[in-house]
């Protein structure tokens, strides 16, 4: 007798089921299903785009915070300033930056400060300039005063008249003096005989024009000049010429020379010197 084996369970379940033909391997429902290119694609514009958002959004909001808490981030706690400081204070450079060093590192306004400090008519050019992390460095330029023009005015090389500052009431100029319509003659007229005088007491202390009595030059030694309308160079040419001939053992007693004549000029002595003649 031969033995028959009983068949198995899978056996039993595959009874009455087609067979299968090759093997598959069943998906795991747990498994993330792949990706295709174009969800790919629009995966990456969407990082893209909320990306640029996020940076836009963090410029802006640092930008609105108010100025108060922006002092506290930014705050600046060195502030440099390189002037002269003879005709513009440092107060009063302190007292133009104040209202601008307020406003914190990241917010300062470079060319509004440097406006403010060119409104100040002695200040002929100023820099401003930011010093990471927490600085500020301004440099101005003051302007250069030439003469002295009336006693409380000062003429600068521009040919503007300025307001005399306090801090230049000692300052050792020549003196220009003549009708305000004619400063930039008058100033014309002393470059040039400064650049003839230019010998020790030949120097101009003053120099004046009025329509009566026309030019009229007074020497760091004392000597008055009496040049007329016209030929000014020409005329301290004629005196200069005397002060190396004839007049020059008597340059001491000298107190004026008329040159408006031709060919010749007036002396005037000294009252001293007058009575002892």
């Amino acid at each position: 007798m031969v033995a028959r084996e009983k068949p198995s369970q899978r056996q039993k379940q595959a009874k009455g089921k087609p067979a299968l033909r090759g093997a598959r391997a069943r998906p795991d429902p747990n498994a993330e299903p792949p990706l295709r290119p174009l969800r790919v694609v629009l995966l990456g514009v969407f990082l893209l785009t909320v990306a640029a958002g996020v940076g836009y959004s963090a410029r802006w909001l640092w930008q609105q915070v108010p100025a108060a808490e922006l002092s506290r981030v930014d705050a600046l706690e060195n502030v440099r300033v390189k002037a002269p400081f003879r005709a513009v204070t440092e107060q009063e450079v302190e007292d133009i930056l104040l209202p601008y060093l307020q406003r914190g590192f990241f917010s300062l306004d470079i060319d509004g400060m440097r406006a403010a400090l060119l409104s100040n008519p002695w200040i002929v050019n100023a820099a401003v300039s930011r010093r990471w992390p927490n600085g500020v460095e301004v440099a101005v330029e003051e302007a250069e005063p030439l003469a002295i023009w009336g006693g409380d005015q000062l003429l600068i090389a521009s040919g503007e008249l300025l307001p005399r500052p306090e801090n230049l009431k000692n300052l050792r100029l020549p003196e220009l003096a003549g009708d305000a319509e004619l400063v930039e003659r008058i100033m014309a007229q002393y470059q040039a005989l400064a650049g003839l005088l230019t010998t020790k007491d030949m120097e101009v202390r003053r120099l004046s024009f009025d329509d009566l009595s026309g030019w009229q030059l007074e020497l760091v030694s004392g000597i008055r000049l009496q040049l007329g309308h016209d030929e000014l160079l020409e005329r301290v040419g004629r005196f200069l010429r005397l002060t190396r001939g004839v007049l020059a053992p008597h340059l001491q007693k000298v107190a004026g020379v008329d040159t408006r004549y031709n060919n010749a000029v007036a002396v005037q002595w000294k009252e001293k010197d007058k009575t002892e003649n």
